[in-house]
């Protein structure tokens, strides 16, 4: 089976080298490429989807692991990237993730809703592009979390301990035309966790504990455990992934003193951490399910 790798960095990261390593181990044929890289062509006769700096063309490959739309993109990339993706699925190319469940994903707000409307408890959150009624909320909420609602690593996530902390990084936000979440700070003694998810399974888990600050992520210095999760923990990943339509997915729980919370799902999960504290390779289990989906014929 002919399969891609796609991702925005110039070289495969430890994640894609998994993916890779692991379907050449499997018997696969793999390509790496970038999204940047890839050129949508509509002519008289057709349409194709081409790696321009080897000249491939890439709509001809039978599957691929999505990794990145690329980071610090304009709109309009992200536009023509999720367009080309989308190119590769009409084509016949099954991906993993489908590309309109990684686009769900990458919008936390949208995120939150789509949980919360499945009856998956999320915490209290608001989401607004006026500074009076964020200072309004903050006295209320204080202490919160701001977010930002494309983001990943904990990267701009900020711990604001009173209203006018809160005004202040909206106005600045929000001059860039970047409004933030203001999410309720869910107080769990610095740790949460993170569930793996393939198809219908949690693979692994681990709970990562902050160390240099607040912040669990474990880009952050978290550091992670390896845990069996109970029953009830494990149904609920699995509920949050498949909510988000997502094969695979990295979803953050957190236990708090009144009730157990989905933060966030991560739809390119990062697993080095978790690979190396729990001894699985979720490599093997994504290409894997990959290989099923190209077999079945299951388009998203």
């Amino acid at each position: 089976m002919r399969l891609l790798i796609i991702h925005e960095n110039p070289r495969p990261d430890s994640s894609c080298n998994d993916l890779i390593k692991t379907a050449l181990e499997l018997g696969h044929e793999v390509k790496y490429v970038r999204t940047r890289r890839l050129i949508a062509r509509l002519s008289r006769t057709g349409m194709e989807v081409i790696d321009y700096s080897t000249h491939d063309r890439v709509d001809c490959y039978d599957g691929g692991v999505v990794r990145s739309f690329g980071h610090m993109i304009s709109l309009s990339q992200f536009m023509r990237r999720v367009a080309i993706l989308r190119l590769l699925e009409l084509r016949g190319v099954v991906l993993m993730n489908p590309v309109s469940s990684l686009v769900e994903a990458r919008n936390k707000l949208l995120t939150l809703i789509k949980l919360k409307s499945a009856g998956i408890p999320v915490p209290e959150t608001l989401s607004t592009e006026s500074l009076r009624v964020a200072y309004d909320e903050a006295k209320r909420m204080c202490p919160l979390v701001m977010k930002p609602i494309i983001g990943s690593r904990g990267y701009g996530v900020v711990l604001a301990q009173d209203a006018d902390t809160v005004f202040n990084i909206m106005k600045s936000s929000l001059t860039y035309g970047q409004p933030l979440l203001l999410q309720e700070y869910v107080e769990s003694r610095g740790c949460d966790i993170r569930a793996f998810v393939v198809g219908s399974q949690v693979i692994a888990a681990m709970r990562r504990r902050a160390t240099q600050s607040w912040k669990t992520n474990i880009a952050q210095g978290g550091k992670g455990e390896a845990i069996r999760l109970s029953e009830e923990l494990e149904e609920l990943a699995i509920r949050a992934a498949q909510v988000m339509n997502l094969w695979y997915a990295g979803v953050d729980i957190v236990e708090g003193k009144e009730g157990t919370y989905v933060l966030e799902v991560n739809a390119s999960p990062e697993w080095r951490e978790l690979k190396h504290v729990a001894g699985v390779n979720p490599a093997k289990y994504i290409i894997e399910f990959l290989v099923e989906k190209v077999k079945s014929g299951e388009l998203p």
